[in-house]
């Protein structure tokens, strides 16, 4: 005889149990953490809890309004969301000394925690690592379901006020390496828009605009709008506070302004690359997605030579990139395949 076929209610609660990695006895754990005190004291045992989580995701009864509210504060999403209705109001009901302390509990939880946060930062920043290392498409699934776990938590839960400039300072940053990954695969009317997206999130939070310079800058060079690439990358590189992408920004405006023609340009924002990389700057790994290591710099470098005839400079550029390998920074495939190709070419010019 077929099963009974699950109540939607049941199935939702197994699902973003999973989607998070809970175990049961984990989600146990969450939902007693989400009462106040006063509650959390007469809650049962984890290990009763966890019979009742069974039972709930198997559909065989549906959860009292004690334990419907608990999963909405573990899970920081609305009754309706999650349970498929709302919850039904009584106006007529003054509140009880008991709500007034369920109140003041639930004013002091939140739907993340800032360790929460931080795993979200954390996966954000592997996704980033991991930009010279994914295919785009693949890498792309993974930073758009990040971002819309970010987008349900800010939608749908209750943060505190730093918390959610966090998420937002996040999130920026998600949008932003979509875009960049939107644009490595030639869709750019999509990459403008995650770029815009990012560049308003930042804005939100008052964070630095760098970033979002830098993505909005590479797709208007995609789409061939050489003029409005250099200038947004300048206004990176202004804002830019001392890490790579400061080089990496001088280094947007110099390929743009070679494409635009624009020889003096281009070489001035070489110049300024050069000095933001022989300033302290923050160290990073140098295969990020934001990275702009040596190998990567010269890249520019003989990308401007060869748009401006200079030959002899393209290969000067070809050996800086060679030198930094052979000391020991990582060399990512792509960055090389491109090196090599410059170095052809003018070779080819001479």
């Amino acid at each position: 005889m077929p099963g009974k076929e699950l109540p939607s209610w049941a199935m939702r609660l197994r699902e973003e149990r999973t989607r998070r990695l809970w175990s049961q006895k984990i989600t146990a754990i969450n939902l007693r953490n989400a009462a106040d005190d006063e509650t959390r004291a007469v809650l049962p045992s984890v290990e009763n809890i966890q019979r009742y989580i069974r039972a709930y995701e198997a559909g065989k009864h549906f959860p009292g309004d004690l334990y419907t509210e608990l999963y909405c504060r573990a899970f920081g999403l609305t009754h309706e969301l999650l349970f498929g209705t709302p919850v039904t109001a009584e106006p007529d009901r003054l509140p009880t000394k008991y709500d007034a302390r369920s109140l003041i509990g639930w004013i002091g939880t939140t739907n993340v925690s800032d360790d929460a946060i931080s795993k979200i930062e954390e996966a954000c920043t592997i996704l980033v690592e991991t930009h010279t290392q994914q295919p785009p498409a693949q890498l792309l699934t993974d930073v758009t379901r990040l971002h819309e776990q970010i987008q349900q938590l800010l939608r749908s839960g209750k943060q505190r006020f730093s918390q959610a400039r966090d998420l937002y300072r996040i999130d920026a940053d998600l949008l932003a390496h979509g875009s960049l990954l939107l644009g490595d695969l030639h869709f750019d009317e999509p990459a403008a828009e995650y770029g815009s997206a990012a560049m308003v999130f930042a804005q939100e939070v008052d964070a630095n605009l760098a970033i979002a310079f830098s993505v909005q800058a590479k797709t208007e060079r995609w789409r061939s709008h050489f003029a409005e690439a250099a200038d947004l990358a300048r206004c990176g590189f202004d804002c830019s506070p001392p890490t790579t992408i400061r080089i990496l920004l001088a280094s947007y405006e110099a390929n743009a302004a070679a494409l635009l023609g624009d020889a003096r340009r281009a070489r001035q924002a070489l110049h300024r690359a050069e000095d933001a990389a022989a300033v302290s700057i923050t160290p990073d790994s140098g295969v990020s997605a934001w990275s702009c290591p040596p190998p990567r710099q010269a890249l520019f470098a003989s990308s401007v030579a060869i748009r401006t005839g200079d030959p002899d400079a393209a290969l000067r550029a070809a050996e800086m990139a060679d030198s930094a390998w052979a000391s020991g920074i990582p060399r990512v495939q792509a960055t090389w395949a491109q090196v090599r190709l410059a170095a052809g070419i003018a070779h080819i010019m001479r």
